[in-house]
């Protein structure tokens, strides 16, 4: 094999986790129309190293219907996402909420560009402690991936994650929330650790802090 070649061979393996700004950062909760929330996030991958910066923007326009918008940059050039969200079952008594996000992320690494079709069923439960509220989710992202690269793999893959996260009120802020998330690579994914700053306005207060 020669010097050019083990170079490629090279590039096909180190490139593949440095794909990793797949994230979840959501809960079961559904805005009602009018209201919105702009969550500032960074991402720290764990392998191969780096940082991840993205920012997400989330509507509700029915009962039980919500999208979300997903840009970001850093150590994956740039990556965009759009997500259609449902929840027919909600976070009711006992109850935990149960739903799904699926959508397309497109991502530029190097001279690849991916487009990965990627489903997130979702379940979370809200909880009150003192003057804290708790909100712990999980999702099991599934997706199809299509790279586009001279230089890199281009086999088609099914990547499959574990996400784990907590979303946190403190009794100071109603509007202004935290939320961290763990994600584990199950099948041609990534791992990552993830913090955000959660911001809820509407079209009546604006981004007024309460």
């Amino acid at each position: 094999m020669n010097m050019f070649n083990r170079i490629l061979l090279l590039l096909g393996f180190i490139s593949t986790p440095c794909w990793a700004y797949y994230e979840v950062l959501d809960t079961g909760e559904v805005l009602p129309k009018g209201q919105y929330k702009l969550t500032g996030e960074t991402q720290l991958l764990t392998n191969p190293g780096g940082v991840n910066i993205g920012a997400i923007i989330d509507a509700g326009f029915q009962e039980e219907f919500g999208a979300r918008v997903i840009a970001g940059f850093g150590r994956t050039d740039y990556f965009f996402s759009g997500m259609f969200k449902w929840v027919p079952i909600p976070d009711v008594e006992n109850q935990p909420a149960l739903g799904f996000n699926a959508g397309l992320v497109f991502g530029k690494w190097y001279d690849a560009t991916e487009l990965t079709f990627r489903a997130e069923p979702l379940v979370s439960k809200k909880f009150t402690l003192e003057s804290t509220t708790l909100t712990p989710y999980a999702s099991t992202p599934i997706g199809i991936r299509l790279r586009n690269s001279n230089t890199q793999d281009t086999t088609t893959y099914i990547t499959w994650q574990l996400a784990l996260g907590t979303q946190v009120q403190v009794e100071r802020w109603k509007n202004l929330q935290f939320i961290g998330e763990v994600g584990l690579d199950l099948s041609h994914s990534f791992s990552y650790i993830s913090v955000a700053g959660v911001w809820y306005f509407d079209d009546q207060h604006g981004f007024e802090l309460k």
